[in-house]
């Protein structure tokens, strides 16, 4: 009988001997004998692998919650989700280790001559009549555009849209692509310039915006109350942040031979 709890005890030893100093291994049997923790990133011979979340703390206000020790949790690991940073705790505060690179929106424009990113289609053909009636790409070397003193290099002009044989006795439409900006977390603007000379009642340009598929209010932006007004300016248009797509829609209608407007330097970026 003395024997019996010899041996019993003799096993428990050695059974506690191996408790007591043995490596915890995930994915494996044969953890590192240098780790406590041995985390084997496939399980199955190598067909497939998978990676360690570490957890997650999505706000300020949650982390606030979790009160380490000042001496006793330093190394504490989260990720933290409001700046997508994995933090450490230093013993007083949490530190960044490192944070994920946000990509960032570059930006598209179109002014007709170095920067074309920003693409378009316009319902209404291109024509160039001369004196006559113009509709599209030119500068101001065109002696029809002269007074036009602001556009610089090529802009979008129009003179006499309703021109016989051309253009149209109805409004012109350009529509300029959707663009992605779900990468512009902040938003973006949207921006454009306009000048006009000696342009009559009944000669008006609209814009439009579509953000999300969704048609937003049209806004007119050129609209003479008496004749022969000539003026310039620019449209500038924030989209909130959290929008995943940007289209913007021009309108114009004009009539006659002495005035004309033009259009340049359309893009959009990030706020």
């Amino acid at each position: 009988m003395e024997h019996r709890y010899l041996i019993l005890f003799v096993i428990s030893l050695l059974v506690y001997s191996e408790i007591g100093f043995c490596q915890v291994g995930i994915g494996t049997v044969t953890p590192s004998p240098s780790s406590a923790l041995d985390i084997s990133a496939t399980a199955d011979g190598g067909i497939s692998y998978k990676g360690m979340l570490l957890p997650r703390v999505p706000t300020i206000a949650n982390r606030n919650t979790i009160t380490p020790n000042t001496t006793t949790d330093r190394g504490l690991l989260i990720f933290y989700g409001a700046s997508n940073c994995l933090q450490i705790w230093n013993g007083t505060a949490w530190e960044n280790i490192h944070c994920l690179n946000e990509i960032t929106f570059g930006g598209f424009a179109q002014n007709f001559d170095l920067n074309t990113t920003w693409g378009y289609t316009s319902d209404v053909a291109f024509f160039d009549n001369g004196i006559d009636g113009f509709f599209g790409i030119t500068d101001a070397s065109n002696s029809i555009f002269s007074n036009l003193t602001t556009l610089t290099n090529n802009f979008l002009g129009i003179r006499d849209l309703d021109d016989e044989g051309n253009g149209t006795t109805g409004l012109a439409t350009i529509t300029f692509n959707s663009i992605d900006v779900s990468s512009a977390l902040g938003g973006t603007s949207v921006a454009f310039d306009w000048e006009y000379f000696r342009l009559d009642t009944g000669d008006n340009a609209y814009y439009q915006f579509v953000i999300d598929g969704i048609p937003q209010t049209q806004v007119q932006f050129i609209n003479p109350t008496t004749g022969d007004q000539s003026d310039d300016g620019s449209v500038v248009v924030l989209i909130p942040g959290g929008t995943t797509t940007v289209q913007l829609i021009l309108q114009f209608e004009q009539n006659g031979q002495d005035d004309v407007f033009g259009f340049d330097n359309f893009r959009i970026f990030e706020n």
